[in-house]
C-alpha cells in the first residue's frame, strides 16, 4: 500500500502570558494574596507549557499530541476566566500558514491576532495534524497498531471537522490557506479517507467488500474537495495524485472482492463485468500511482482472475456479461470530545469564570448601593434633626438655665472635638489638596486619550497609505469600550469637581463658626456675649422633659452610628450559588439571585432604620411642644444676640463634622479612582503595544508582497538586475536571420556566448570628461543593495552609492526611468550564438574560414593581453566600443569572486556557511567546496603577582575561524544580487571579506589586429606573420635586456 499522507504543523513565534496576565490579575481581580500566587504561579506554567506545545520541535509520538492537548484544554478552560482580546489584555499570537511554501529570501505568509480564539483555533489544527502525524507513521504488523492508525485517523478527521464549523468565529479577519473552510472540509475528508483504509486492511474477508467500496468513495469526495479552484494550489504537488490514484484503486479492489463473492455464488456473467470494470480502474490508476510498488498484487490478481473466469465461461457456462453496478458506503468521523487530553488539569481551576466574575461585581454593586442608600437616609434625617436642635438652640438654652455658665457644657465638648480633629487649618488643608488630586486622575485621562487618539491617526494614515492592502481591523471597531470607558470616567471626574465645589461653598459659609470652636476656651469665653438673670426658669417643669429629650436624641444617634456600622459589615461570598447557576442553565440569572440575597440580607437592617427615621419624627415632635413652653416661661428674659450666637457655634459645628466627612470621602475617592485609571491606562498601553506589534508583522508581509508583486510569499528569488547600457547612447546588434546555429570554436569564450534574457534597462546621462578623468562606473538602481563597504571608497560591482554620494562624473536615477528596448544581446537563444567582440559586422553562414581563424588568434593572445586584476569590492568595468559609432555597455564578467567569512562560533559559522551554499544552489552559481583556513588565535596574557614567573601567567584566548567560499563564472548583476541577500542576513559576529578576480576586454590595438588577420586573403600567412612578429619584438626586447 503506499504511504498515508499527513497534515504539516503550523509555525509561531514566541509570546510571553506572563508580564499582562500578571499584571490583570494583580490590578483587575480581587483576589487573595494565596489566591494570587496560586494562579500567578499557574501563569507561569501556562507559559511554559505554550512553549513545549507550539515552539519546542514535536516528536510524532502520543507524548507529544498529549502536550498539545493540554494546551488546547487549557486554553478552552481559561476562555472565561482570563480573557485575551485585542481590547482586553491583548497578546499577539503570530502564526504561519502550514501550506505555504517559504524561499531563501520570503518567509511564509503568516497571521497575527491578539485573541485567544485565533490561538485555540491554531492549536486545534495542530492537534488534528499530529494525528495525522503519528497515524502515517504508525507500523502495520498488529491488529492493535492498525486500530490505533484508524482511530487517530477518525479523531484527526474530527478536529478538522469541529474547526470548519468554528474557525470563521474564531478568527475575526481573513484567515490563511490552512484555516479556510474549504481547506479544512478537505483534510476532515482526507483523514476519514486514510481511517477506512486502515480499517480495510485489518478488516475480516466478509467486509471486504463494502469497506473497500467505502474507501473508494471516501477518496473520491477528499479528490472533489482537494480541486476545487479556492484550494487547489496549496497541496503538495504529490497529494492530488495519491489521492485520486487511491480512490480508483479501492474501486478496482472492491469490484474484485464482490466478483470473488458472485463467483463463489456461480453468477459467473457478474463476475466477469465486475472484474473487467476492476481491470479498467487499475489501467487508469497506473497514470497516478506506479502499480509495481503500490497495488501491484492486487492488479496481478485481477488479471488472472479475469482471464480464468473468461475461459471458463467461454468454455463452460457461456453465460451473458451483465452491466455493472456499484455499492454504497457508511460510516461519519468520530466527534472531538472535551477534553481532548485524558490527563487534563486545570491550572487555573480556582479562578472563576468572567462571566461569575462580573456577576460577583454587579452584586457587589447592587449591594453598595443598598447600603449607601439606607446610609444616605440615615445622614439626612440626621442633619435635619441636628439643624433643628440648632435652630432652637438646644441644648445650649438648657445649660444656661441649669449650670449659670458663661461657656455651655454643649458648646465646650463640641469646641473640644473640633480641636481634638484639628480644626479649620484641617479642613483647609484637605480643600486645598482637592485640585491636586484631581489634576493628577485629570493628566491619567488625557494621557489614555492621547494614547487612542494616536494609535487611531496612525491606523488611518496607513489605511490611506496602503489601501486595500491593510487588511488589520479598523481602531474605530476596537477603541469602542475603551473610548466609553474613558468617557464614563470623565463624567464621574466631572461630577466629583463639582461636589467640590458644592464642598468649598459650604466651608466659606460656616467659616466664622468654625473658626470660633478651633479656638481656645478662654477664647471662645471671651467671644461668647454674657449671661443675663434667668432664676425665674430654675424651676420650669419644661426644663427636665427637654433634658430628657435630649438624651433621647442622643440614643437615636449612637443607634445609627451602630446601624450603619452594621450595613458596612455585611459579607456573603455568592460565587458558589452564581457558578451553580451557569453550570445549571449556562447563563448566570445575577439579577434574581443578587435580589433575592439582598433582600435576605439587608431585610432586618431596612426595618431597623425605619423604626429609627420614626423614633426621630416622635421625638422632634415631643422637643417642638415642651421647647415652646420652654420659651413662653422664659418671657424674652434671655438675650437675643447670646441665643443667634450659640446658635451659629452649633450650626458651625455640625456643619465641621459634614465637611470632614465629605472631605475624606472626596480624598479616598480620588486615591482609589488614580489606581482604576492606572489599570485603564495601562489596558490601554497594552492595547497600543499588541497593536503596534500587528502594524510592524503586517508592514513587512505588505513590503514582501509590494516587492513580490503577488499576494504570496515568490518561490523564486526576484530577478537579477540588468546589466547598464551605455551612457547616453543606444543601439542594437545585427541578428542574424534564417541561418542556423553555429556551435562556438573555444570554450574558454562560453560567458560571451551564453544568452543574456531580455530586460529593463536604464539609461543615464553622465557628464562631461575631462582627458585625465576615467569614465564613472554606470550600475543598475534598484530599491535593496548588499551594505558593504570598501577602504578605497569605491563602490561594489552593480552597487548603487546612497543618493547625494555618487561617484564624480555620476548621475544615477533612484528608480528605473524607462525600458531600453534595443539590447546588444540576442533575444531568441535559438537563432546561433553570439558573435565575439570585433567580429559582429561578420554575418553567421559566410566567411567560416576567416571566422575560424579568428578564434584560432583569439584564444593564443587572449591569455596575453587579458587583464585580472584582484581587488576587494572593485570599480566597475569600463566601456568598449565596437565600432567609432556604437559604445555599448556590457555587463561585468568575474572568473572568480571569493567570499572570505570570520567569526568566533563554529555553530554559527556552519550555519551560514550551509545558507550560502543552499543560495548558490537556489541562484544557479557554480561555487567550490567551503575551504575551512587556518584558525586565526589571539592571546592576551594577564600576571596573577607583579614578580610572578612565567610559568604561573594567565593568558585568554580568541579563536577566529576563517571559512572560504568562490563564486566561477559569474555576471556582476548576478554577483550584486547574490552579496545583496547574503549580506542583508549576515548573522551578529560574522564579517565577510570579498574579493573579486575580473575579466576585462582586449584592449582597441589587440581588437584592430584581430580585425585585420581576419580580413586578409590568407588568414594562415596573417597569423604566422602576427606569430613571428611576436616573437621577434620577444627576442628584441629580451636583447636589450
Amino acid at each position: 500500500m503506499t504511504n498515508f499522507i499527513s497534515v504539516p504543523l503550523k509555525t509561531t513565534s514566541e509570546v510571553d502570558y506572563i508580564k499582562p496576565l500578571k499584571s490583570y490579575v494583580d490590578t483587575l481581580l480581587d483576589l487573595k494574596s494565596e489566591l494570587k500566587i496560586e494562579v500567578n504561579e499557574g501563569i507561569v506554567e501556562l507559559n511554559k507549557l505554550r512553549s513545549r506545545a507550539c515552539i519546542q520541535p514535536l516528536d510524532r509520538h502520543q507524548t507529544s499530541l498529549d502536550i498539545v492537548a493540554r494546551y488546547y484544554d487549557q486554553l478552552c478552560a481559561i476562555e472565561c476566566k482570563l480573557p485575551i482580546t485585542p481590547t482586553q489584555n491583548p497578546i499577539s499570537f503570530k502564526w504561519r500558514d502550514a501550506f505555504a511554501k517559504s524561499s531563501y529570501f520570503f518567509s511564509k505568509p503568516s497571521l497575527t491576532i491578539s485573541d485567544s480564539s485565533f490561538e485555540r483555533a491554531a492549536v486545534l489544527f495542530n492537534c488534528g495534524a499530529l494525528m495525522s502525524m503519528i497515524a502515517a507513521t504508525q507500523q502495520t504488523h498488529t491488529d492493535e497498531e492498525l486500530k490505533t492508525m484508524a482511530k487517530l485517523f477518525q479523531q484527526s478527521a474530527g478536529v478538522f471537522a469541529k474547526l470548519k464549523d468554528s474557525v470563521l468565529g474564531l478568527v475575526q479577519q481573513e484567515p490563511t490557506s490552512d484555516l479556510l473552510p474549504d481547506t479544512l472540509s478537505a483534510l476532515s475528508s482526507l483523514m476519514l479517507a486514510q481511517a477506512q483504509e486502515a480499517i480495510y486492511i485489518k478488516a475480516a474477508t466478509m467486509a471486504l467488500v463494502k469497506i473497500a467500496s467505502q474507501c473508494a468513495e471516501f477518496y473520491q469526495d477528499a479528490q472533489k474537495l482537494m480541486s476545487r479552484e479556492l484550494v487547489k494550489g496549496i497541496w503538495d504537488k504529490d497529494w492530488l495524485r495519491i489521492v485520486t490514484g487511491k480512490s480508483l484503486a479501492y474501486s478496482a479492489i472492491a469490484q474484485h472482492h464482490q466478483a470473488q463473492v458472485v463467483g463463489e455464488a456461480k453468477e459467473i456473467g457478474e463476475q466477469i463485468s465486475r472484474l473487467k470494470e476492476a481491470a479498467r480502474l487499475m489501467e487508469q490508476t497506473n497514470n497516478y500511482l506506479p502499480l509495481t510498488s503500490n497495488f501491484s498484487s492486487d492488479n496481478t490478481a485481477i488479471k488472472k482472475a479475469l482471464e480464468q473466469a473468461v475461459k471458463d465461461n467461454d468454455f463452460i457456462y457461456h453465460e451473458r456479461i451483465p452491466e455493472f453496478r456499484t455499492l454504497a458506503a457508511l460510516p461519519k468521523a468520530l466527534p472531538v470530545t472535551m477534553p481532548m487530553s485524558p490527563r487534563f488539569k486545570d491550572l487555573f481551576e480556582s479562578l472563576v469564570p468572567v462571566a461569575v466574575q462580573n456577576a460577583l461585581m454587579f452584586f457587589e454593586s447592587r449591594k453598595s448601593d443598598v447600603v449607601n442608600l439606607e446610609t444616605s437616609r440615615l445622614r439626612e434625617y440626621s442633619q435635619i434633626m441636628n439643624a433643628c436642635l440648632a435652630s432652637l438652640n438646644l441644648p445650649a438654652a438648657l445649660d444656661d438655665v441649669k449650670n449659670k455658665e458663661l461657656l455651655p457644657e454643649s458648646i465646650r465638648q463640641k469646641s473640644a472635638k473640633v480641636k481634638s480633629t484639628g480644626g479649620v487649618e484641617t479642613i483647609q488643608n484637605k480643600i486645598s489638596e482637592l485640585p491636586s488630586l484631581y489634576k493628577r486622575n485629570e493628566e491619567i485621562l488625557n494621557e489614555i486619550a492621547r494614547l487612542l487618539k494616536d494609535e487611531k491617526e496612525n491606523d488611518d494614515n496607513l489605511r490611506n497609505q496602503f489601501r486595500d492592502k491593510w487588511s488589520r481591523v479598523p481602531s474605530d471597531k476596537l477603541t469602542t469600550p475603551l473610548q466609553q470607558e474613558l468617557g464614563k470616567y470623565r463624567g464621574i471626574l466631572n461630577t466629583a469637581s463639582s461636589a467640590d465645589n458644592v464642598v468649598r461653598n459650604k466651608f466659606d459659609a460656616n467659616r466664622r463658626g468654625i473658626e470660633l470652636l478651633s479656638q481656645t476656651e478662654n477664647e471662645l469665653k471671651s467671644s461668647i456675649p454674657g449671661l443675663k438673670d434667668d432664676s425665674a426658669q430654675q424651676n420650669s417643669t419644661a426644663v427636665p422633659k427637654l433634658m430628657e429629650l435630649m438624651d433621647q436624641v442622643q440614643e437615636i444617634k449612637v443607634e445609627r452610628e451602630k446601624l450603619e456600622k452594621s450595613m458596612k459589615e455585611v459579607r456573603f461570598d455568592m460565587c458558589n450559588d452564581f457558578q451553580q447557576s451557569m453550570s445549571d442553565n449556562g447563563i448566570v440569572n445575577e439579577e434574581k439571585l443578587s435580589s433575592e440575597k439582598i433582600e435576605h440580607l439587608f431585610g432586618p437592617l431596612k426595618k431597623q432604620v425605619e423604626e429609627s427615621l420614626k423614633k426621630q419624627e416622635t421625638v422632634l415632635n415631643e422637643v417642638q411642644k415642651w421647647n415652646n413652653k420652654f420659651a413662653e416661661e422664659k418671657h424674652g428674659s434671655g438675650s437675643v444676640e447670646r441665643e443667634n450666637f450659640l446658635k451659629l457655634l452649633a450650626t458651625a459645628y455640625d456643619a465641621f463634622l459634614q465637611l470632614e466627612e465629605n472631605l475624606n470621602e472626596g480624598t479616598k475617592f480620588y486615591n482609589d479612582l488614580t489606581p482604576i485609571l492606572v489599570r485603564l491606562q495601562q489596558k490601554v498601553t497594552d492595547f497600543c503595544f499588541a497593536r503596534q506589534t500587528e502594524k510592524e508583522d503586517l508592514m513587512k508581509q505588505v513590503q514582501q508582497n509590494i516587492l513580490s508583486g503577488k499576494n504570496d510569499a515568490p518561490k523564486n528569488p526576484p530577478p537579477r538586475p540588468p546589466p547598464p547600457t551605455a551612457p547616453g547612447t543606444s543601439f542594437s546588434t545585427p541578428q542574424p536571420q534564417n541561418q542556423p546555429p553555429v556551435p562556438p570554436q573555444h570554450q574558454q569564450w562560453n560567458y560571451v556566448q551564453a544568452p543574456t534574457p531580455q530586460m529593463p534597462s536604464f539609461v543615464y546621462q553622465q557628464q562631461p570628461q575631462t582627458w585625465n578623468q576615467a569614465p564613472a562606473p554606470q550600475v543598475p538602481s534598484y530599491p535593496y543593495q548588499p551594505q558593504m563597504q570598501s577602504w578605497h571608497n569605491h563602490p561594489a560591482p552593480g552597487q548603487q552609492m546612497p543618493p547625494g554620494q555618487q561617484m564624480p562624473g555620476q548621475q544615477v536615477p533612484p528608480y528605473p526611468q524607462q525600458w531600453n528596448q534595443q539590447l546588444p544581446y540576442p533575444t531568441n537563444p535559438y537563432q546561433g550564438p553570439p558573435q565575439p567582440y570585433g567580429s559582429a559586422q561578420y554575418p553567421y553562414g559566410q566567411n567560416q574560414k576567416k571566422m575560424s581563424t579568428l578564434s584560432r588568434v583569439r584564444g593564443i593572445l587572449s591569455p596575453i593581453f587579458s587583464a585580472s586584476k584582484r581587488f576587494i569590492h572593485g570599480e566597475s568595468a569600463q566601456v568598449t566600443s565596437l565600432t567609432n559609432e556604437q559604445t555599448p555597455k556590457q555587463d561585468k564578467l568575474f572568473r572568480s569572486v571569493q567570499l572570505d567569512i570570520y567569526g568566533h562560533q563554529k555553530e554559527v559559522m556552519f550555519s551560514y556557511m550551509s545558507y550560502l551554499t543552499l543560495v548558490c544552489s537556489h541562484l544557479g552559481v557554480k561555487n567550490s567546496k567551503v575551504l575551512r583556513l587556518p584558525t586565526v588565535k589571539w592571546y592576551q596574557y594577564a600576571l596573577r603577582a607583579k614578580f610572578a614567573k612565567k610559568k604561573y601567567k594567565l593568558h585568554y584566548e580568541t579563536r577566529t575561524h576563517i571559512h572560504r567560499l568562490s563564486l566561477y563564472d559569474i555576471t556582476g548583476s548576478t554577483a550584486s544580487t547574490f552579496l545583496e541577500y547574503t549580506q542583508r542576513n549576515l548573522p551578529e559576529g560574522i564579517g565577510m571579506k570579498v574579493t573579486y578576480d575580473e575579466l576585462y576586454f582586449l584592449p582597441d590595438m589587440i581588437l584592430e589586429k584581430l580585425q585585420e588577420a581576419a580580413t586578409s586573403e590568407d588568414a594562415n600567412v596573417s597569423f604566422k606573420r602576427l606569430e613571428n612578429s611576436e616573437e621577434s619584438k620577444n627576442s628584441e626586447e629580451s636583447k636589450e635586456f
